[in-house]
This record gives structure tokens, sequence and C-alpha cells, in this order.
């Protein structure tokens, strides 16, 4: 008999534990909240109109999350509450909507734009990824959310550019075995402040008739391409610390150097927590060029 007593007064001081902690996370949410509020009011008051997206912020927050986090609780379940957290404090500066590729399938689509962007922002679906450029480049502030396809029906990227739509992140960014929302996916949006540091710019590169060698053994990924009757255009990721030239070079070692090299934004690389990131898709590019 008492030790079954003993094993309710256990439960219920550990009960008691929860609610406390509960009311602690409540209490430091509400606090985050008006801290956000303050930002949002101080950059109403500088004149600013838009909501600022910070990419390489965000990143560097789910760098510290990875590396601080230790128990029980799945990273992703964290990473989701993180990625809600932020969502909800860019709303606080502004409304968005987000623009959904339409060529992709809708499950996977809706499951990522949810994870990422949290269940209050509002979703505008598009006929496929060029409309999702489209409807980014004229908007005051929205984003879009892009499949990325080893091999893309149309060369959707020509129409990003860094005066208006361009790349701002890669999805998922925490890289992690069987976890939910892992469509592949580009982030894009108005063109970012001049201040935001990314270690990954991605490049509208095209060849005409000559069709590039393996451009991943000079450090070059094909994030996508296109083949044409006249040649191949390519979505590229490249290191931010190559100098165009020296993409020049690496393109040209590894068979032709591009007819057009094009800046169409950029993105902190994701992390792979546990294995090598992209690799099947990357094969599956390179596989498609050299076909």
């Amino acid at each position: 008999m008492s030790t079954t007593t003993d094993r309710e007064t256990s439960l219920d001081g550990l009960r008691h534990r929860i609610d406390e902690l509960d009311g602690q996370l409540h209490a430091l949410l509400m606090e985050r909240a008006q801290v956000g509020a303050g930002i949002a009011a101080a950059r109403l008051a500088s004149g600013a109109e838009n909501v600022v997206f910070q990419p390489d912020r965000e990143a560097d927050l789910m760098r510290h999350l990875v590396e601080r986090h230790d128990g029980v609780l799945p990273l992703a379940t964290v990473e989701h509450l993180w990625r809600e957290l932020i969502s909800a404090s860019l709303r606080l500066q502004g409304d968005f909507l987000l623009h959904l590729d339409g060529s992709a399938d809708l499950l996977g689509m809706l499951d990522l734009a949810r994870f990422h962007f949290g269940f209050s922002c509002e979703l505008v679906p598009g006929a496929d990824a060029a409309d999702v450029v489209g409807s980014v480049a004229a908007s005051d502030g929205d984003l879009g959310l892009i499949a990325l396809q080893d091999r893309a029906d149309l060369p959707w990227w020509r129409g990003l550019n860094i005066d208006g739509a361009e790349v701002i992140a890669r999805l998922p960014f925490l890289v992690l075995d069987e976890r939910p929302a892992d469509m592949p996916a580009l982030v894009i949006a108005r063109s970012v402040a001049e201040t935001v540091k990314r270690d990954t710019l991605v490049f509208d590169a095209r060849w005409t008739g000559v069709l590039p060698g393996n451009l991943m053994n000079e450090g070059l990924e094909v994030v996508s391409f296109h083949r044409s009757a006249s040649g191949v255009d390519a979505l590229l990721a490249v290191s931010a610390q190559l100098s165009e030239d020296e993409i020049f070079k690496a393109c040209a070692d590894a068979g032709a150097e591009p007819d057009v090299l094009r800046l169409v934004g950029g993105y902190s690389a994701p992390i792979d927590v546990e294995g090598d990131a992209d690799d099947d898709f990357d094969a599956a590019a390179s596989e498609g060029l050299t076909e």
C-alpha cells in the first residue's frame, strides 16, 4: 500500500513540475512576443513598411539550437516550434502571403509550408514555379515556395534576379533521417538586405549546344536543370567564397564555360545532422546532365 502511495506521490510531483515548466514557458513566450512587437514598432517608426526577412539570422538560430539540443525530445519537434515562433514574429511586422508551386505534390508542399511557416500564414497556390516567381516579384513583401526537381519542366529560375524575386533559403534546413516535411524546396522573396550573409550563392547558368561535364567534381552543385534542343539551363549552388572568374574556370575544367552566368540569390547552407545531405538528388542531377 505504501509503495503505491509513494508512486502516486512521485507521479503527482512530476506532474506538478510539468505545470510549473508550462507556466514558465508561457511567460517566456509572451515576453518574446513583446520584444518582437517592440522591434516591429521600432521599424515602423523608422519608416520601414515591408516585412524584413533575415534568413541568415534564422539559420544562426537553428545552428545554435542543434548545438545545444539534447535529450529525448525529437530535434524536428523543436525545429517546428522555433519556426512557428519565427513566423509569428514576422507577422508582427506585417502581413505577407506564401505562394506555393502548383506543379509540385500538393500534400508535400502543404506539409513543408505549415512546418516551416506555421499555420497562420496565408497560402496562395500558383500554377507553377514560374507563376510563383512572377507573383513574388510583383508583391510588396510576399514569399514563394518552389519545389526542387533534378530535371525541371521549364527553366523557371530565368525569372529570378537580385533586383526582383531571388532565392533566400533552401529547405529543409535541418536534414534528418525520416524527418517530417522533407520535400526539397527553395524559398524566394523580394531582394533581401545587402547585409545578409549567405555562404552559398545561386546562379542561373546556361550552355548552348555543348553540355558541361561533371560539375559536382568541381565543387558546383546542380540544384536543378532543364534540357532543350539548344543546350541546357542549370541552377547552380556555389560557395560564396568563389569569385565569378573561379566559377567560370571550374565550369571550363568540367567541360565548358557557360554562355550566361547570372546571380539569382543565395542561402545559408542546410545542416546535415545525420548524414550527407542531398546525395541522391545530386547524383540524379549529375547523371541527367551527362546523358
